[in-house]
């Protein structure tokens, strides 16, 4: 299901007035494919292929067939580099692998080129487009964004190694709150204001995953264009400062600061636009590791949440090495899993430990197959177990990448996020 990744030769000639901003591609050989759907012929009898069925009986129809020994890899966000061909696909049920981890912050894979020569747009930073204070400029831009990235998952021509762009799930965008200057990240958040980045994420959340309603196949279509995932839960504004790093930093925030201040920008988006993913981030909140938090595990009921968790890159492994809240990877694999509610470790500790854990009775595989059901629930709300005919997303293609109405788009979203002061010229009596 998913063949060897072959570099390309570069191409002969490349449009230089499109690769102008981006030169580095230039020497840079592809190494990407076509995005893959499962369900293929001889493999379509299986019940999980049946689009007829109701979706969670089909996921949970999946998730009893996979064998334990691959679940901690299909948990691993990219895969672990000690597995054969480190994503792991499953060949005897016709389902390959996918890739867990493209970010996604005001661009679609980071500005990315395909081999002809179209590169997608690089939106303003998320400071800029705060600065708009225009939920429908949010969602046109993110449906850009989401429409390039399926184009490019369609593609498989992208000009880098091709593992920056090789999954439908978007990490992005950073809601955390801009409230002092001296966090190291503010250029990757936006504002200070709770209810104003509340309604950004919500824009944002459905023009990645819903397109534009004003475009009539994004508008009909029942399947998610791409999944967003709202990062990083929460209170994550500290980088490195007075002997403290973002990995070993415990934030104390009362109840109600939680409440009124840095739950509304993931709050939001979660309940008016369904968004499908959250990042946990690497500090602790009140002496509980995020990732190890049960506050994201309860938003499942009180938010009405129903899409994935993945920690930030090994946060998991904070939970015990940094923070040290459980003395082994094995507790803190389970802790994350079944506590925090964490699915996909974005790290090699649920590849190496959490099976033992299994074993030792911290975790059960009920809690290992709750967390494939949250992660294959959205690939299955993807499209990507149906036939390609009923999903107007297979079509898109080169000529829906670098359009001249993303790049007007793109020019409109940067002027609308100027803000300028001017003091008036006057005369002084001195």
């Amino acid at each position: 299901p998913s063949p060897p990744c072959r570099r390309r030769r570069r191409p002969h000639r490349l449009p230089r007035r499109r690769l102008r901003a981006h030169p580095m591609f230039l020497a840079l050989g592809a190494c990407s494919q076509p995005g893959l759907k499962a369900c293929g012929a001889g493999f379509d009898h299986f019940p999980f292929c049946n689009h007829s069925l109701p979706l969670d009986q089909r996921v949970w129809d999946l998730v009893s067939r996979i064998d334990d020994s691959v679940k901690p890899n299909l948990l691993t966000a990219r895969g672990h580099r000690m597995h054969t061909g480190g994503r792991q696909a499953l060949p005897k049920l016709g389902v390959p692998s996918y890739y867990w981890g493209s970010n996604c912050l005001h661009s679609s894979m980071f500005a990315n080129c395909t081999t002809d020569g179209r590169c997608s747009q690089s939106f303003p930073s998320n400071t800029a487009w705060a600065a708009t204070f225009d939920r429908r400029l949010m969602r046109q831009m993110a449906a850009v964004v989401g429409r390039e990235t399926r184009a490019g998952w369609n593609l498989g021509s992208w000009l880098d190694d091709g593992l920056n762009g090789a999954g439908l799930d978007c990490w992005g965008p950073v809601l955390n709150m801009n409230r002092d200057p001296r966090w190291g990240r503010n250029g990757e958040g936006g504002a200070e204001d709770p209810y104003l980045m509340g309604q950004l994420g919500t824009a944002w959340t459905r023009g990645l995953q819903q397109g534009d309603p004003e475009i009539a196949r994004e508008a009909a279509s029942q399947y998610t264009l791409v999944a967003v995932t709202l990062k990083h839960f929460d209170a994550n504004s500290l980088e490195d400062s007075d002997g403290f790093t973002r990995h070993t930093v415990d934030v104390n925030v009362s109840r109600q600061l939680l409440t009124d201040y840095y739950w509304p920008a993931f709050r939001a988006p979660i309940r008016e636009a369904g968004a499908l993913g959250v990042m946990c981030s690497y500090n602790a909140v009140n002496g509980l590791p995020a990732c190890a938090s049960p506050v994201m595990k309860a938003a499942r009921e009180a938010w009405g949440f129903q899409g994935y968790v993945t920690s930030d890159t090994d946060s998991v492994a904070d939970v015990w090495r940094a923070h040290r809240y459980k003395r082994t990877a094995e507790e803190a694999s389970c802790v994350a899993l079944r506590e925090g509610g964490t699915d996909v470790d974005s790290g090699n500790t649920y590849y190496h430990s959490l099976l033992s854990g299994v074993r030792s009775g911290r975790c059960s595989i009920s809690d290992v197959d709750r967390a494939l059901f949250n992660t294959f629930r959205v690939r299955f709300k993807l499209g990507l177990f149906d036939p390609k005919a009923g999903n107007p997303y297979w079509q898109l293609g080169e000529a829906d990448i670098g359009t001249a109405a993303s790049r007007a788009l793109n020019r409109h979203a940067a002027a609308a996020s100027l803000v300028l002061l001017q003091n008036p010229t006057s005369r002084r009596d001195d």
